[in-house]
């Protein structure tokens, strides 16, 4: 980042009579441009929480990225698998944490934490995916790395550090040291691999800012060109932007070191280099100017340095809150400094920084800057997607789906929940393609066929089928199994005789045991059976067990005044008559009879 001397070197030029507003960029631009916000949670630990923090804001205030400077200074995130294999040598990634763990409590002991872990890193890029906001990582290199030139050498690495004259740096490895800088290359791939499997950045950003100022006071450009070794500072650019390439995002480091004083003898840096423009130099610092850098193919990334704030500077210091605030209505977005003409930029970045780590953390006024970022440039920032037609498909739905094919529903349901809340205008497409989704299904639904008469002839269906023959039962198992549901109302006659094949099986059972009386499953009924014969008899007659003998009318109790009045009524009356004379002879002659026997056995 930006030398706390920088604010003053330009009060010092102001009153020189240098002119240092910045020309604004006035081109078209091709697609639609990033809005950045950037934190330094490099030299500062931030938690997961309060990350998380700035992406709600950086979503509500549409923002497209968050920047989380994560190696700065310090090294405030770690993996789970540090180790590295480095020309034939291993370090184990135990050795590797606790080493760069040590070089973090050297530079700055975080009374908040040290460094975060990779599941926590895993939740806040998930939690920021989720939200559509993009992550840009950047491990700064090979610059600004206090705590890991303190691992290296607690790692047994020798000659880590830029040196001139005797004094070295304490932030800066020497790119001459081949196996110093192939370590860093191997540092770099496993955080390059990590964010390209997070899925989340379309940028990784390696810095490349302000070789060795705590040796230079200014960055040391001017003496590493005059050295010669600013040819393997272009390898080395190069070299981690081919890394970042081959993982499918896109290189970015920052301004002052590219082309520094418009000087191309030392070879050509990578045409896919974004570069991130955040100064445009002062006297005796001589960057090149924005439009020399496009004329090199480079893409520039507006970091304009008059949007920057240092944590904890209220209203003195450089980089100091009130400016930060003043300045966002003093600047267009597309104001890129230096620029004296129209420049494409891919983008637009404003960045808290914390040069003084025990600088509490702020957050009303970070989300004061936030906001002000959004109300200022409006226009450029990412707006609520508009979801009025899914709304309007949405109340196409049918209430109720169970009248519809499943096959048909659940198009329906699958397209209504397929609906995303929340998302911004980036993706309008998106939103508008769950309209048309919605749309189709409903307009795509398919009337199912009336089963009503199939249900009632499957009610019919007595609960045990063991008691039927089994010719009848497997009749009524066939009519059943042939059911079809779910066919469309085109097919309503297919239905109707599904029904008709199951009324007739069921009216068609008949009892295994073929008995007098056969029950009607419908009704439960009895009907008349066969006669059985009898086999005390052989005669043919009401099943056994049911025969009755027929009871004979009698009219011996019945006066004869109640006999039937017929032609024969005479006769029956005779018969009567001579009946009772009949007993009357009998009983006179059984009472004779008694008397001569006790006669004579007297």
């Amino acid at each position: 980042m930006r030398c706390v001397t920088t604010g003053v070197v330009a009060a010092l030029l102001v009153v020189a009579g240098f002119a240092f507003a910045p020309l604004q960029a006035r081109a078209e631009q091709k697609s639609p441009l990033k809005s950045i916000f950037s934190l330094d949670a490099g030299r500062k630990y931030f938690s997961e929480d309060q990350l998380k923090q700035i992406i709600d804001r950086a979503y509500t205030d549409g923002y497209t990225d968050v920047q989380l400077i994560l190696g700065n200074d310090g090294l405030r995130f770690l993996l789970d698998d540090m180790s590295l294999t480095v020309n034939g040598t291993t370090y184990t990634s135990d050795d590797v944490k606790a080493a760069i763990k040590a070089g973090n409590d050297v530079y700055h002991k975080d009374a908040n934490g040290n460094a975060l872990t990779q599941a926590e890193m895993d939740r806040i890029v998930a939690y920021a995916k989720a939200k559509g906001v993009g992550i840009v990582p950047l491990i700064n290199s090979p610059g600004h790395m206090d705590a890991v030139l303190i691992a290296m050498e607690q790692l047994g690495l020798q000659n880590v550090r830029f040196a001139k004259n005797g004094e070295t740096s304490k932030r800066t490895v020497d790119i001459t040291n081949k196996e110093a800088v192939d370590f860093v290359y191997a540092l770099l791939q496993k955080y390059v691999e990590y964010f390209q499997g997070a899925g989340n950045s379309t940028y990784f950003n390696f810095g490349a800012d302000e070789f060795a100022n705590d040796v230079f006071g200014n960055p040391g450009w001017s003496f590493i060109q005059r050295s010669g070794v600013y040819r393997n500072f272009v390898e080395y650019v190069n070299h981690v932007s081919g890394i970042i390439k081959a993982a499918g995002m896109q290189p970015v480091c920052f301004n002052d070191g590219i082309y520094y004083n418009r000087n191309t003898s030392f070879g050509t840096f990578d045409k896919a280099l974004v570069v991130s423009y955040w100064t445009s130099g002062w006297f005796g610092f001589n960057v090149a100017k924005p439009e020399f850098l496009a004329e090199q193919g480079l893409r520039i990334l507006n970091t304009n340095d008059a949007w920057y704030w240092v944590l904890g500077r209220i209203d003195n210091g450089g980089y100091k809150f009130t400016n930060a605030v003043a300045n966002l209505s003093k600047r267009k977005f597309t104001d890129v400094t230096g620029a004296r003409g129209p420049i494409d930029i891919v983008g637009s970045m404003q960045c808290v920084w914390c040069d003084e780590p025990g600088n509490a953390y702020d957050p009303d006024r970070i989300f004061q800057l936030m906001d002000g970022f959004k109300a200022a440039y409006a226009d450029h920032m990412l707006k609520p997607a508009d979801y009025t037609a899914v709304d309007e498909a949405l109340a196409k739905i049918p209430a109720d789906l169970s009248s519809y094919t499943t096959d048909s529903a659940n198009r329906v349901v699958a397209a209504r929940d397929a609906v995303v809340r929340g998302m911004r205008s980036d993706n309008q497409k998106t939103v508008d393609g769950y309209a048309t989704a919605i749309e189709n299904a409903v307009a795509d639904l398919v009337k199912l066929a009336n089963y009503t008469a199939v249900d009632q002839a499957m009610a019919r269906i007595p609960a045990d089928l063991s008691v039927y023959t089994d010719e009848t039962a497997q009749a009524l198992h066939a009519a059943r199994d042939s059911v079809v549901r779910d066919l469309p109302a085109s097919q309503q006659a297919q239905v109707d005789a599904m029904a008709a094949a199951l009324n007739n099986a069921v009216d068609g059972l008949v009892k295994k045991d073929s008995g007098s009386e056969k029950k009607d499953p419908s009704s439960g009924k009895e009907e008349s059976g066969s006669e059985k014969k009898d086999p005390r008899s052989g005669k043919t007659g009401a099943p056994i067990g049911k025969q009755r003998k027929k009871a004979i009318p009698s009219t011996a109790s019945k006066p004869l005044s109640q006999l039937p009045k017929t032609a024969d009524a005479s006769l029956v009356a005779a018969g009567s008559a001579l009946g009772c004379g009949i007993i009357a002879c009998a009983m006179s002659g059984f009472l004779a009879g008694t008397k001569k026997r006790r006669s004579s056995r007297s």
